[in-house]
């Protein structure tokens, strides 16, 4: 076994509890806009000079999109809101549209930096709503569970205001 490399540790977000008011129509949430490599399922490192690395022996659970996709859609689901939810097939009143502009770990700064830009699209193409929502979390150690786990406080931080948001804007 010597020579075996370990395999990575993966790593996954939570959904967030929420509360919001139920919108007059019906809303779907897009796979967010990634460029890479935020569209992988690599968790970033931002070192100094805006260098970019990843995290050793560690990744998410999945493309980084698609896991903040299905989390956006699990806290709209806690806030009670599973009826304004329409699946991609449907035609829905409001489209949610991400933008994942950080999901990282600020080596420097020691910091998990998340930022999000969010619109609310009408089924006609008119953005109704538009906003960017951003959080950080303090890092002690970058290293795979604690990193982790600081971009997914970061990211629970954005989820309820996004669907309290996303759900008086639709």
């Amino acid at each position: 076994m010597a020579g075996c490399a370990s395999a990575p540790q993966t790593y996954d977000l939570r959904p967030a509890p929420a509360s919001a008011h139920v919108s007059r129509g019906s809303i779907s949430v897009d796979i967010p806009t990634a460029a890479p490599p935020l569209d992988t399922d690599l968790i970033v490192v931002r070192e100094a000079g805006d260098l970019l690395s990843r995290l050793p022996d560690a990744r998410w659970a999945d493309r980084l999109t698609l896991l903040v996709q299905s989390r956006t859609i699990e806290t709209f689901e806690n806030a009670g809101l599973l009826r304004q939810l329409r699946s991609s097939g449907d035609t829905p009143s409001y489209r949610l549209m991400l933008g994942l502009r950080r999901f990282d770990i600020d080596a420097p700064n020691r910091v998990a930096q998340v930022e999000i830009s969010a619109q609310v699209v009408s089924s006609s193409g008119q953005v109704s709503a538009a906003k960017i929502f951003t959080s950080s979390e303090p890092l002690g150690e970058i290293a795979g569970p604690q990193a982790a786990q600081a971009l997914d406080r970061a990211f629970g931080h954005i989820l309820p205001r996004l669907v309290a948001w996303a759900a008086a804007a639709g």
